[in-house]
């Protein structure tokens, strides 16, 4: 019989990247949890992945009863967790605080709690966020506790995490947790760097840049995020927490200008300088040597192919994107 992995936010671009790339490169049974099927990026690919018919969805909303949760969980019976479930617009949180703690913290406390009498699981996978840690001036270690939330959203992913704590050191409840830099590729949300980038360069309309772009960030194509959560299901251990982060960080206008040398355009065309986000970290470092040694892993695909996969990858679709899927406006 195949293992079956539930995936907890299928319809994220997280998650439904990580379904579609399990559908072509593993075995596994998978159930995934969506609060809204009908939206990007599940649409874009996910739906047209050949197996993507083999896969079972079920509806839920952590923001209106967290015992479905439980009652979901405890039906499907999954040998494998991957929590995608959360709410990950870091500027609204300032405006709904409450909101934010309720779906990626509160909704999710007895389900925790409840993991141990989940007798058929071998593993809990829970995907983080450096933001935890605020900028730093160092690379953070996978073991780090130094935590310096700056946003609403960073303070509740932090909030499930510290409750994590509690739990991970007791085999009973399978615990895994994993941090990733950011990452792109196919099915992006609009409002993200890089598909708004081509977006506004497509449409000849100004991208606003906040705060000159000098925050400093890594990127990691899709493929090397999906293959290393891949490679958590098959040999990470419980009690175990993983950094995934490319080789080289840069700044915005960094990317910015990368990607403006792809599509051949200018700088002049496309930027307007912005004051910066209230509570945006400047840099964040993740240390992978433990990760890299444990698992085996490493990131393959340059920025210079990623970046250019994903251009070509847009400017194939945008023309078929609607305007309510765009969550910016343009300038």
């Amino acid at each position: 019989m195949k293992n079956k992995v539930l995936i907890l936010g299928i319809s994220s671009f997280a998650g439904a990247s990580f379904a579609n790339y399990i559908l072509n490169h593993s075995n596994y049974k998978i159930v995934g949890t969506f609060r809204n099927k009908n939206k990007l990026p599940f649409d874009l690919f996910l739906k047209k992945n050949k197996n993507f018919k083999k896969m079972d969805l079920i509806k839920l909303d952590l923001s209106s009863n967290s015992s479905h949760l439980d009652k979901i969980v405890n039906k499907i019976n999954p040998d494998y967790i991957v929590d995608f479930a959360s709410i990950c617009m870091v500027n609204e949180s300032w405006h709904n605080p409450e909101y934010y703690f309720k779906v990626n913290f509160f909704s999710k406390i007895n389900f925790i709690s409840n993991l141990d009498k989940l007798k058929k699981l071998k593993k809990y996978i829970y995907i983080g966020t450096p933001e935890i840690f605020g900028s730093n001036k160092k690379s953070i270690e996978e073991k780090c506790l130094n935590f310096n939330p700056t946003t609403p959203y960073a303070s509740s992913k932090l909030a499930l995490e510290i409750l994590l704590n509690n739990y991970i050191n007791n085999p009973k409840f399978k615990i895994i947790i994993a941090r990733f830099s950011n990452f792109y590729g196919k099915g992006q949300p609009m409002h993200r760097l890089i598909p708004k980038l081509i977006y506004c360069i497509n449409n000849k309309s100004k991208f606003p840049l906040e705060g000159k772009g000098n925050s400093m960030r890594d990127f990691i194509f899709e493929d090397d995020f999906n293959f290393g959560i891949l490679k958590i299901l098959k040999v990470g251990k419980v009690g175990e927490k993983f950094h995934f982060s490319g080789d080289k960080y840069y700044t915005i206008k960094e990317i910015i200008k990368k990607v403006i040398k792809i599509k051949k355009y200018s700088w002049s065309k496309l930027i307007l300088n912005m004051p910066d986000r209230k509570g945006k970290d400047k840099n964040y470092f993740l240390n992978c040597k433990e990760t890299k040694h444990k698992l085996k892993w490493k990131p393959n695909v340059k920025l210079k192919d990623g970046l250019e996969k994903t251009v070509d990858y847009y400017d194939k679709i945008i023309k078929s994107i609607s305007s309510k899927d765009i969550k910016f406006n343009l300038k």
